[in-house]
């Protein structure tokens, strides 16, 4: 009877491309003719957002746009100082050799830095560097062997495969709303200057066919005031959202990988009861990208013999990839900084910008260590008459680390910092402290290759055990396993066990002694 075999299908979802590449972003903002001529550039900053994706033969096409906000000083207006927004878009090719149309995309963008240049008292040219940075995947499929029936002696080693399966990627976005009233005793709004928010996942939840997502968005708004004692003041605020990602295949209980960021976000003053501008309305886009995974096991086979029977196997490797724990910590960034003496001392600090940046990050015993910088704008009134409107920007870097057990030296990480609060305090005229929590949430992975049996032939040569020896001693060897030693003298581990008394078949040290006896079953 000739060998029957039970097939099955392997499906792993794989990396086939990775890359890294800048895009510069160029652009001139032009100053609205409702603001005073500049004077001075106080700060520049920008943010950017993905718009499309493509994954073309051998490339990623990326299509985005950079935000930038720009504060600056006048000498003829009647403001400490004045904000105006612009964009730029970029179009962007990431090379990947070897993919292909039908597979699926990742792609991380930051702004690495912005220059600016004033061309004259209307006009400012920036340029921004943009980090871009692009994984491929494709699922491989493979039938591998399940079951191997037809010889009554066939010996067969199984392994189990644990992986991601990844079941599926979409995105959605809601829009969050919010009115807020200002506090009696503060002044009326006159503008706002600025607003950042940030969207911070607080529960997830897998169901049927979509998966659930409840966050708040932590606001953080400066407005320029009525009151000249008093010019600028920040505000803190949250609002909470609800919303889902709809998800073909997904179901309870399934592993999601969630990805919430604030895409734009819009403000309007408005009168209250008693006709003062103390009320402003927040409107957010917040885009969330989902991911569901499966956590799949599979037991394959990885080796056949017979020990009276040639068989000729053939194997191919599987590569695939284990997510070995995931976890977050928080750290609280605390620095002193140093006001620049060219500046002139501070009176009041109006607002500290913030941006985490990860520089390097290592992994050891049962944790990822993190190590970055933060960097930090700082907005402030000076002491004087005049109380005229500075800034200076400072890097502050931090090291911390994030526990997840099993993790080692040889793996990857995948790291994202965010920052959730800024708090800032005037020490002195010349100093100012800055706590910055900032969040980091971190997924440890393992890459893994193992040889599965695609397939197995009976051939027509016996194998001839009658000229073994009765009995042999075998001194065990670094590396060896009792099947190695049970395939190499063609009987099996079930007997070897038997013979030696055997306690725990998977530990054997390297120079005891085996005694492998011959078995010859004698047919009438």
């Amino acid at each position: 009877m000739s060998v029957e075999l039970i097939r099955d299908l392997l499906k792993i979802d794989q990396v086939t491309g990775e890359n890294h590449t800048q895009a510069l972003v160029e652009g001139d903002i032009l100053v609205p003719d409702i603001k005073p001529d500049i004077s001075n550039v106080l700060s520049v900053d920008g943010m950017v957002n993905i718009t499309k994706k493509e994954i073309l033969q051998d490339k990623i096409v990326v299509d985005g746009v950079v935000n930038f906000k720009i504060f600056y000083t006048a000498e003829t207006g009647d403001q400490p100082m004045y904000s105006m927004n612009a964009s730029a878009g970029f179009n962007q090719n990431i090379d990947m050799p070897g993919i292909k149309s039908d597979m699926m995309s990742e792609v991380i963008a930051a702004v690495e830095h912005v220059d600016f240049q004033i061309t004259n008292e209307r006009k400012l040219a920036v340029k921004s560097v943009v980090n871009l940075s692009a994984k491929a995947l494709d699922s491989s499929k493979m039938d591998v062997l399940r079951e191997i029936y037809g010889l009554e002696d066939v010996q067969v080693l199984r392994n189990k495969i644990q992986y991601n399966d990844l079941v599926g990627s979409n995105q959605a976005e809601t829009i969050v709303r919010e009115t807020f009233e200002i506090d009696e005793d503060l002044p009326e709004i006159r503008e706002i200057l600025r607003c950042e928010a940030v969207a911070v996942e607080k529960e997830t939840k897998v169901t049927d066919g979509k998966v659930i997502i409840s966050g708040i968005v932590k606001t953080n708004t400066l407005y320029l005031g009525e009151d000249e004692r008093n010019p600028m003041i920040q505000l803190k605020h949250e609002i909470p959202f609800t919303h889902f990602v709809e998800l073909n295949g997904a179901m309870k209980d399934m592993d999601s990988k969630i990805a919430v960021k604030v895409d734009d976000i819009f403000t309007e003053v408005k009168e209250n009861l008693d006709r003062d501008r103390k009320l402003f309305d927040v409107e957010a886009t917040v885009k969330i990208e989902a991911s569901v995974f499966d956590q799949e096991e599979k037991e394959v086979i990885i080796d056949a013999y017979s020990p009276s029977k040639k068989l000729k196997v053939e194997k191919k490797p599987v590569v695939f990839q284990q997510t070995l724990g995931k976890n977050t910590a928080n750290m609280i960034v605390k620095e002193t900084l140093d006001i620049p003496e060219n500046q002139g001392d501070a009176f009041k600090i109006l607002s500290v910008n913030t941006r985490p940046v990860l520089t390097d990050y290592s992994l050891t015993e049962d944790k990822t260590i993190i190590e970055g910088l933060i960097e930090t704008g700082v907005l402030y009134l000076s002491q004087g008459k005049d109380q005229k409107v500075h800034s200076f920007q400072q890097e502050i870097p931090f090291r911390h680390f994030v526990e997840i057990p099993g993790a080692k030296e040889n793996m990857e990480a995948d790291v994202d910092l965010k920052v959730f609060d800024v708090d800032f305090s005037l020490i002195n005229p010349e100093q100012v402290e800055v706590k910055v929590n900032v969040g980091a949430a971190c997924v440890v992975k393992k890459n893994a290759q193992l040889e599965v049996l695609v397939n197995a032939e009976e051939m027509e040569e016996v194998v001839d055990v009658t000229k073994n020896p009765s009995m042999t001693i075998y001194f065990v060897q670094p590396g060896d396993t009792l099947w190695k030693i049970a395939k190499r003298y063609n009987t099996t581990v079930e007997s070897i066990v038997k013979t030696n008394e055997i306690s725990d078949e998977n530990h054997i040290l390297p120079g005891s002694q085996i005694i492998i006896q011959k078995n010859y079953e004698y047919k009438f």
